[in-house]
């Protein structure tokens, strides 16, 4: 196995398309033999609501985020965005995670991807 990959998202999902590209790369990638640690920041937690209509791409969004669930994936989430942005009753599984956390998750990451 190759070293850990962090993707991490900070990009608005209600103003970007970013998010969404990053969901669709991250889903390549955990679907490979990679390790891949998926970080949010901001208003990126909205990308795990219910709820994705107004986001930009939501649409494609659906396409691509259920299979993060049945894979069992982790979602690291800061803890300040995830109170900011509570995903309530979410199947998916989410970390709260504080910046020192985070930065270590960087520490052991041989490659990133930030959007």
């Amino acid at each position: 196995m190759t070293d850990p990959i962090l993707v991490l998202i900070k990009s608005n999902p209600l103003k970007n398309h970013r998010p969404v590209e990053a969901i669709r790369i991250a889903l390549g990638l955990v679907s490979g033999e990679h390790a891949v640690a998926i970080v949010l920041l901001n208003q990126a937690p909205l990308l795990l609501a219910d709820d994705t209509e107004d986001l930009v791409d939501g649409d494609l969004l659906q396409k691509y985020i259920p299979i993060f669930k049945e894979m069992g994936q982790t979602f690291f989430v800061e803890e300040g965005s995830l109170r900011a942005h509570p995903i309530e009753g979410s199947d998916y599984k989410i970390q709260a995670v504080s910046f020192d956390e985070i930065t270590e998750l960087i520490r052991q990451a041989g490659r990133f991807l930030i959007f």
